[in-house]
């Protein structure tokens, strides 16, 4: 068991440390309120640029629900037996509470994926107008792929894929930098 030291400034008492023990679990509840707010306001803003926020929406080129998941965003993350025809006739097979869980994986394998480009690209600003943020490359890689992400960083923005529905990659980088 490590040995624990009061505060300097407080006495070293029983008490002292039932005190600080008390405040970190107030700190680290604080935070994890302050994470999960912050973490549902960005997939909210994501759920209503993709689809209105209707887990139900579909589009012309076989993307589904809430977070328009495609073929190889179902197949990563363990959804890969819901067919988006099948879902056109019935969004039951892949209810909202299901695709929030499907989203969470794709941030967290988006997340691992893009971990070096984290720590070398945000709090830069690219074309003068780019703020680069953790939520803009999730965001990015969400609409283009975490490979296409990665180029566009490679090529300083020179390849800047769109999507089927003419948006940019940069055009997320943007949205989700504010």
């Amino acid at each position: 068991m490590p040995v624990r030291l009061p505060a300097p400034d407080m006495p070293g008492t029983p008490d002292s440390f039932a005190l600080l023990d008390e405040i970190r679990a107030k700190v680290l509840k604080r935070d994890k309120e302050a994470y999960l707010a912050h973490y549902n306001d960005f997939k909210k803003k994501l759920a209503r640029l993709e689809s209105s926020n209707n887990w139900k929406e579909f589009n012309q080129f076989g993307y589904i629900g809430k977070y328009q998941f495609g073929k190889s965003a179902l197949a990563a993350t363990g959804y890969d037996h819901v067919n988006p025809e099948e879902f056109m006739k019935d969004p039951n097979i892949f209810p909202e509470k299901d695709q929030e869980k499907a989203m969470d994986e794709l941030l967290r394998l988006n997340e691992v994926d893009m971990r070096n480009y984290f720590e070398q690209y945000i709090g830069l600003t690219l074309f003068d107008t780019i703020p680069i943020t953790r939520t803009g490359i999730l965001a990015a890689a969400h609409l283009s792929g975490p490979a296409n992400v990665k180029m566009f960083f490679d090529t300083n923005g020179e390849r800047n894929p769109k999507d089927r529905m003419g948006t940019r990659l940069s055009d997320y980088l943007h949205h989700f930098s504010r």
